[in-house]
């Protein structure tokens, strides 16, 4: 999914700074929703650290979510958690993406990934991907922004924690041994690396953001939201 640029500072439950931070943090909560006249405008769940998470943000994540995998979209609470999860997940991710000065995709990449799904999706047919989205709800912006998260988050991974990560010589052909690959050893080798590569750096990713999870305040409003 951290030795950034710039280390994060952990913020524990308990000191008295954090208790004004988050006595404030409250207050913005309860005021945030409301515009003149009463409207409500969106609906804050979750506080991370100085982030937030919408509900309108979470059903947008359940719907993204079941259109790339080709899935009716469920909004039970089982799959509303899982959304909340993950975009707990990509708050603190861009938390350190800030402070670390990440590079992010600009607006022409972007653009081009969601160009690049089009093609290899819907034939390059701009009208048959936005009838399809419009069947989740969803609309080619949408899906161009979650792309181009998506491609910040595999070069958060590949800068963060891929150069970290050592295959040897030993683990690949143990790989090769055990998963009865066609072809020789050596044709296969770059491959075999790569794969042992990200799969290592991934984990590396999940346990980088379970450290996380402990060291940033999180605040569920919504608690049924909040994982058991």
């Amino acid at each position: 999914m951290a030795s950034w640029y710039t280390r994060l500072q952990p913020r524990f439950c308990g000191h008295e700074e954090n208790a004004a931070q988050a006595a404030c943090t409250a207050l913005m909560v309860l005021m945030l929703p409301m515009v003149a006249g009463g409207a409500i405008v969106d609906r804050i769940a979750i506080v991370v650290g100085d982030k937030i998470i919408t509900e309108s943000e979470i059903d947008l994540r359940i719907r993204l979510t079941s259109f790339q995998n080709g899935e009716k979209a469920d909004f039970n609470l089982a799959s509303r958690r899982r959304a909340a999860g993950q975009l707990v997940d990509q708050r603190l991710i861009e938390h350190e993406m800030d402070t670390g000065h990440y590079p992010r995709l600009e607006a022409t990449g972007r653009a081009a990934l969601l160009a690049d799904y089009q093609r290899t999706e819907y034939k390059s047919d701009p009208v048959s991907l936005a009838k399809a989205l419009a069947g989740y709800g969803l609309t080619p912006k949408d899906l161009e922004d979650d792309l181009g998260r998506q491609s910040d988050l595999l070069s958060f991974v590949n800068l963060r924690f891929r150069p970290a990560v050592q295959v040897t010589d030993q683990d690949i052909q143990k790989y090769f041994a055990e998963n009865g690959l066609k072809g020789s050893l050596n044709e296969m080798r770059a491959q075999i690396d790569q794969k042992l590569t990200a799969e290592r750096a991934e984990k590396e990713l999940d346990l980088w953001l379970r450290d996380q999870r402990g060291r940033t305040r999180i605040d569920y409003l919504e608690k049924d939201l909040e994982g058991k």
